[in-house]
């Protein structure tokens, strides 16, 4: 039964953490359930917050400056939401999600761990606003934040790419100074460019130029702009300078060997606190979270395919479809995967990584991968 909701402003002084210099990180999403839309926001700090509805917006503000993944963020496909905007003002900033049409505030509450404050909104004719509230502080056993429902099936409209590294993160570098960033942004718009032409796809990218992105942030693109397919490049590097050949990895908390969980472990450092370890814990609540295990079958299938055009098209040694925990994946409420193409360590690849027409190969086979996964995926939905 939904609660009545009446005129006023909804304050809420959670968690009041010390002021931070630098902007804090909020990762936004949402999901559509059965009557209401639940908006999650998420950060590493707890901040203390005030809300205030209005009929077409709600409005979070913050006692300290805090940054979106962009300025403002497009929320497509959503039944009541339109956009998210984030503006700096003074030393805090304000957080406004933009409505399609009117809408409510349904309960407000706070997890931790990671810390996220959550919203359930309804639709409002008239959009009341709830009375004023006593400081609430974040609940001892809190309404969980359960994944979305099983969404209906629907033909592939959107695809993310996500190039790996940017920035300051360079990610492997070979014996001649090729760096990853470098190799993943280009065979990421190779890939953009083949998908847009021959299916005519929406295609979305984590960047698209020299930038660095957080893991958080990439799955977050992907999710809030309803991807249907998240594909994370990256080339691999090994300490056996004959290791040599193409992997493809979908999400799984035990890793298929060794060398898959180390390599997780190198793709996983968090480089705004280096020291931060995933605990197994932490990875199921993620896992739960982000819905990942409804997608772990077609995480597989969109895997082995690409995989097999990899091997084939570039005549590779086949090192086969893996799993392990990589962070980026776990966050992402869709089919996912990660390619490592070839070794970037291996001398001999290295200097095809410096050839165009060998970025194109690569590019060719994760589209022809994506392409059979594709078919395979609308056929089951006849």
């Amino acid at each position: 039964m939904k609660k009545s909701i009446k005129a006023g402003i909804v304050c809420a002084a959670l968690l009041v953490a010390p002021r931070l210099l630098t902007p804090i990180g909020i990762d936004f999403r949402s999901f559509d359930h059965e009557g209401y839309t639940r908006v999650v926001f998420e950060s590493k700090h707890s901040f203390a917050y005030k809300v205030q509805a209005h009929p077409d917006r709600l409005e979070v503000r913050l006692d300290v400056r805090a940054d979106l993944p962009v300025p403002a963020l497009a929320v497509a496909n959503s039944q009541l939401l339109e956009r998210v905007t984030c503006e700096h003002l003074g030393n805090g900033s304000v957080l406004t999600v933009h409505f399609r049409g009117a809408a409510a505030i349904r309960q407000n509450f706070v997890l931790e761990k990671p810390f996220r404050v959550v919203f359930d909104l309804v639709r409002s004719e008239k959009a009341p606003t709830p009375p004023p509230q006593a400081p609430v502080a974040a609940e001892k056993n809190p309404p969980r934040e359960e994944p979305p429902p099983a969404p209906r099936p629907r033909s592939i409209e959107t695809i993310c790419i996500d190039p790996g590294h940017g920035g300051e993160d360079f990610g492997a570098i070979g014996r001649s100074k090729l760096k990853e960033k470098d190799v993943t942004l280009k065979i990421g718009l190779k890939l953009k460019k083949l998908i847009e032409s021959k299916t005519g796809l929406r295609v979305i990218m984590t960047r698209d130029k020299d930038s660095e992105v957080s893991l958080n942030t990439r799955a977050s693109i992907a999710n809030n702009q309803r991807a249907q397919m998240f594909v994370s490049i990256h080339v691999n590097s090994s300490f056996r300078k004959s290791a040599y050949g193409s992997e493809t990895y979908f999400v799984s908390l035990q890793a298929t060997d060794p060398e898959a969980l180390e390599l997780a472990q190198k793709e996983n450092q968090n480089d705004e606190d280096p020291g931060e370890a995933i605990q197994n814990d932490e990875l199921k609540m993620i896992l739960w979270n982000m819905a990942q295990t409804e997608h772990i079958r077609e995480s597989s299938k969109l895997a082995e395919y690409i995989q097999n055009e990899l091997n084939v098209l570039l005549g590779t040694r086949d090192r086969g479809v893996k799993q392990a925990p990589f962070r980026v994946l776990m966050r992402a409420a869709m089919p996912a995967v990660l390619i490592e193409a070839v070794f970037i360590s291996n001398a001999s690849e290295e200097r095809k990584l410096q050839r165009e027409d060998f970025l194109d190969k690569i590019a060719l086979a994760i589209y022809n991968g994506i392409s059979k996964f594709i078919y395979h995926y609308h056929s089951a939905l006849k």
